[in-house]
């Protein structure tokens, strides 16, 4: 019988769970290996660019969201043990409590024509600790509008992020996350992009060519519809995990998204 030592998941725990019980079951059980995703050719590049130019009275950037998940080292995982406490004093001696919601849960998901701004790391999810942050709609072709204070403020929060000693990682891989889809930088970027109707299908047309480049997109499911102006919209959501950054990089600066990276 296949099982992990370190923490005792069985593999048919595993298969049936699809989560990890600690960082050693990735040497343990078999899953589907992450490959690097290959950098977005030019010429599909330039037919969103055009696209989005030509079409940006028809399409509105409602949020970005980027959230980072992370496992405490030599620990079971919270499908076993939600560690609770642990992460929490771990957050407070890096003096990252400021930022943890209250009671450390995830506050309610909701999306309204005033989305308020939000960052923050929140407990006892699928993984020990995870950080997102939520921004303010802004023009298409704009910027997030953020301030040097925040830049200094996400940018010691990435420091705690990657401190190696403090996370269950492994050298061929990278962070270990409880689901085998989150290995590696344990990140998630999303856009939610309201589309006018006239567009949508040229747009899921474009779309289409990127996803083997990671890049998925489907009807956002907390909210589908909404109404913008006089007319319904689709609200959709665009998302990629552990992306390279270059390839980032030329995705969001068709959008306006470069002070987001």
């Amino acid at each position: 019988m296949v099982f992990c030592r370190f923490c005792g998941t069985k593999e048919i725990q595993f298969r049936k769970s699809g989560k990890f019980g600690c960082g050693y079951c990735v040497q343990v059980f078999e899953y589907p290996k992450f490959t690097k995703t290959q950098i977005i050719p030019k010429n599909r590049i330039d037919v969103l660019e055009k696209f989005v130019k030509e079409n940006s009275r028809f399409l509105t950037i409602l949020s970005f969201r980027t959230r980072i998940t992370r496992n405490i080292k030599s620990n079971r995982f919270p499908f076993y043990d939600s560690l609770f406490d642990k992460s929490k004093q771990l957050l407070v001696e890096n003096e990252m409590e400021y930022w943890l919601y209250p009671n450390g849960l995830y506050p309610p998901n909701t999306l309204s024509e005033n989305f308020e701004e939000r960052m923050g790391f929140y407990l006892g999810s699928e993984d020990h600790i995870r950080w997102e942050k939520i921004s303010f709609p802004y023009p298409l072709g704009g910027n997030d509008g953020s301030s040097l204070t925040e830049k200094k403020t996400k940018h010691k929060i990435f420091r705690f992020l990657l401190l190696k000693e403090n996370w269950a990682e492994f050298a061929e891989i990278g962070y270990i996350s409880s689901c085998p889809t989150n290995l590696g930088a344990g990140r998630r970027d999303s856009v939610l992009v309201s589309v006018d109707s006239v567009v949508s299908p040229k747009f899921f047309s474009i779309l289409q060519t990127l996803t083997e480049f990671g890049i998925e997109f489907a009807p956002s499911s907390d909210h589908s519809f909404r109404k913008i102006g006089k007319n319904p919209v689709l609200v959709v959501k665009i998302s990629w995990k552990n992306a390279r950054a270059v390839q980032k990089r030329q995705f969001y600066k068709i959008l306006g998204l470069r002070g987001s990276l």
